[in-house]
């Protein structure tokens, strides 16, 4: 008979230039410290046991970003966990260690080669690339000023939206319009944070991910009128009335923790 194959999901949380691990608190590998995650229960999506998950673990809300990786790990009685991880942006919550976690910290990269990591960690974060992959104020703002198109991962839904946008800066955001005739961006005006996901242009994949305050922009304010015409004029192939327009600010901003 064949190994019951487990599905299971990770989390990979990266802000400032480190990475949120927690300590597992039983077996397998127990006091080490990994990834939070934990298996998919019934009916859920990945998604959904990827934000339960850390919330349990770490006490943190956050928004699952796109597939990172795959990796099998054997258990001791015969099993195989079937672990799925996906980068994900803390967007609210305290940190506190719970359920399975015996701590959760943040760590820098420079720190993990002195841990326990559990078996293959970083031998995987290191081959996805994961290591490296920490967007710099920078590199937010040439992909993003770049691309034609950003996916935004609003808290409490499971699929992302595509959104046309402007990049004006410095400091630099993103700034965006809804409304009655324009692009439908469903949860975004009840929300104080979302991720941003710049695509590849080269393979479709996700280029970066960055957390970003939502604000709205005051009609006839300084800023409303800095950025109605470049939104206006962005519109090429129809006019967008100011009258019934709603525009949000996206400002990149370091996650919780």
């Amino acid at each position: 008979m064949p190994a019951p194959r487990i599905p299971c999901v990770g989390a990979i949380i990266t802000a400032d230039g480190r990475i949120l691990l927690i300590r597992r608190g039983h077996e397998p590998e127990a006091g080490r410290w990994s990834l939070p995650g934990g298996r998919i229960e019934a009916g859920e999506t990945d998604q959904q046991a990827l934000v339960r998950e850390v919330r349990e673990e770490t006490g943190l809300e956050v928004v699952p970003g796109p597939l990172i990786g795959t990796v099998d790990r054997p258990r001791p009685d015969g099993g195989v966990l079937v672990i799925r991880d996906y980068a994900a942006t803390v967007t609210g919550g305290t940190l506190a260690a719970g359920d399975d976690a015996d701590d959760a910290r943040w760590f820098r990269v420079r720190d993990l080669a002195g841990l326990a990591l559990t078996t293959g960690l970083e031998e995987a974060l290191n081959d996805w690339g994961v290591l490296r992959l920490y967007p710099s104020p920078a590199l937010i703002a040439e992909a993003t000023r770049r691309a034609g198109v950003i996916w935004l991962t609003v808290p409490g839904r499971d699929r992302p939206v595509p959104a046309w946008h402007i990049w004006r800066g410095p400091p630099g955001a993103a700034y965006l319009v809804t409304g009655p005739g324009e692009q439908p961006l469903p949860g975004l005006a009840d929300a104080t944070r979302v991720a941003v996901t710049v695509p590849s242009k080269d393979t479709g994949g996700g280029l970066v991910t960055w957390a970003a305050r939502v604000h709205r922009v005051e009609p006839g304010s300084p800023e409303w009128d800095a950025v109605i015409g470049p939104l206006t004029a962005a519109r090429l192939n129809a006019e967008l009335d100011p009258g019934s327009a709603t525009v949000y600010r996206l400002a990149p901003a370091p996650s919780a923790g």
